[in-house]
């Protein structure tokens, strides 16, 4: 296989300059079908760098069938958070330990955080 460039591929940025996890270093998720090629984690890792905070955002491209497996082992991991996608929203909604207002309003989660192991959506 050549280099990316010969094969016509254009470098694209990562979650960080070296891609370095510390043991120290507060992981987020994005959790979606597609993850991969969204590029909301690059926008946020570029953000969480600019402002000198040691966190990552990693994409996590989960099926429909194991976002429950997901979310509900998310609580034992090293995982403090993940954006969800709207394709999950609405399951995700069943996992969660505790949730603010919005959630109970309309039904839908775009962000978890874990707190020890319980799950809470906003």
């Amino acid at each position: 296989m050549g280099d990316k460039m010969s094969i016509g591929l254009q470098p694209v940025e990562t979650m960080n300059e070296n891609d370095q996890i510390r043991v120290e270093t507060k992981l987020y998720g994005l959790i979606a079908e597609h993850a991969s090629p969204n590029r909301l984690f690059v926008t946020v890792n570029r953000r969480i760098k600019a402002d000198g905070i040691d966190a990552m955002m990693i994409p996590m491209n989960i099926r429909q069938d194991d976002i429950y497996f997901t979310l509900a082992n998310m609580k034992k991991s090293h995982v403090n958070g993940a954006y969800i996608a709207q394709e999950y929203q609405e399951a995700a909604v069943e996992l969660l330990d505790d949730s603010d207002e919005f959630v109970e309003v309309y039904g839908r989660c775009d962000f978890v955080f874990r707190e020890g192991e319980r799950l809470i959506g906003t």
